[in-house]
């Protein structure tokens, strides 16, 4: 409190010398609006509500942007390099293996090709088919021989196109997200028991074959 008298005490000691030089060469209708103004700016403290007001950006409102099925689909085909195409392809086999069971089904077969492209074994193997990188691709991994029944046989076809049934979503979901369901590399149909494996619906396949984390890429 004491400082903020002090500090008027002396703007206004200083005020009263300006004043009288301006006064003597007349120059007064010039400057003192001026003059004025610096005073109000220095004596008037500046409120807390219009220091916060200037803080305030379009980021701190609270709007919610909602991400369309088709935003993260194109997300997903730049972030694993994927042509539209190719993406179907993915789309139809994984719902054709999963037998259009459930969103649970369709999920952990998707997670199971995303598996393969992060394991050295699998990522070597398709490369000695296709070529240096393209073991880190769900395409090739998709479409190598005798890996996915429903893509050597053509039965995936009639499912590329579907973009509005729950296991879509589920491909989509996962993609997006990239969230681990399981650490498997293969499954086998539901009526195809394997020692160990594991099911995540009633009617879905049957998973084996931990990827292991010394074989991670």
């Amino acid at each position: 409190m004491n400082n903020l008298v002090d500090s008027t005490y002396h703007l206004r000691k200083l005020w009263r010398g300006v004043k009288k030089t301006i006064l003597k060469y007349n120059v007064g209708y010039l400057v003192l609006p001026i003059i004025y103004l610096i005073v109000i700016m220095i004596v008037v403290p500046t409120s807390k509500e219009i220091v916060n007001m200037v803080k305030v950006t379009k980021m701190d409102s609270y709007t919610v942007t909602r991400i369309t099925k088709e935003d993260k689909k194109d997300i997903i085909l730049d972030r694993f390099s994927l042509t539209d195409e190719q993406f179907k392809v993915i789309v139809g086999v994984t719902l054709a293996e999963a037998e259009y069971n459930s969103y649970e089904d369709s999920y952990a077969v998707i997670n199971t090709i995303y598996n393969r492209i992060h394991s050295k074994s699998w990522v070597k193997s398709i490369e000695n088919k296709f070529g240096k990188d393209k073991g880190k691709s769900l395409y090739y991994q998709v479409i190598s021989p005798n890996q996915f029944t429903v893509y050597q046989s053509g039965s995936y076809k009639k499912y590329m196109d579907d973009t509005e049934s729950v296991g879509y979503n589920a491909i989509i979901d996962f993609l997006f997200t990239e969230k681990i369901m399981h650490n498997y590399l293969s499954f086998r149909s539901n009526h195809i028991k394997v020692a160990g494996s594991e099911s995540y619906s009633l009617k879905g396949n049957n998973y084996f074959n931990v990827l292991l984390d010394e074989n991670r890429v």
